[in-house]
């Protein structure tokens, strides 16, 4: 990242981290993205905390669509019109998830029904529309997917606009920018 701020440094260095541990743990990566929001009207700022909280947690006891989960970077932002939404990038074993653009929507649904009860709404992004962003299954040995991916992706993922303002105190509790640990 060139002249970025400090903030959006340390989110890249720590997005670049989950990214290589992912490709260290297997060869072969898949990569969904996926937009995370409300209908309007339905979202705030600590809602969306809550339930992203809720997301990562009950990942835990959803086998069917996150057990071969290796990690993720998500990153909360407030849009025009008050909009709170956020962006999420999941890796998972590449070797067991055949399909990618299914397994962004079988998130995004778990999202839509289970999470927010329906007042979700999501937009899977490992369309065809994003093919140079590198989604979906990345080769550890493939450099240059995987520098593409940490440019165009994460790089969008890390920067500063549209970031959470506290100038109303409403927004303190929410975690902008969070990352998996990683796995050793």
């Amino acid at each position: 990242m060139k002249k970025d701020s400090r903030k959006t440094q340390r989110r890249y260095k720590q997005g670049c981290a989950v990214i290589d541990s992912s490709l260290k743990l297997d060869s072969r990566v898949a990569v969904i993205r996926i937009d995370l929001s409300y209908q309007d009207g339905k979202g705030s700022a600590n809602r969306l905390n809550s339930d992203l909280n809720k997301l990562r947690l009950n990942a835990r006891s959803k086998p069917s669509i996150f057990k071969d989960q290796i990690g993720y970077i998500i990153k909360l932002e407030k849009g025009y019109n008050d909009n709170y939404h956020a962006h999420a990038l999941f890796t998972f074993r590449g070797h067991e998830v055949k399909n990618h653009k299914y397994k962004a929507e079988q998130i995004g649904k778990y999202w839509q029904e289970v999470i927010t009860k329906g007042d979700g709404i999501y937009h899977n992004c490992n369309t065809k529309e994003y093919d140079k962003n590198c989604l979906g299954v990345i080769e550890r040995s493939n450099v240059d997917d995987i520098e593409a991916l940490k440019e165009n992706v994460l790089g969008y993922l890390c920067k500063d606009k549209q970031s959470i303002k506290n100038s109303d105190g409403s927004d303190k509790k929410a975690r902008e920018f969070r990352c998996s640990v990683i796995k050793k």
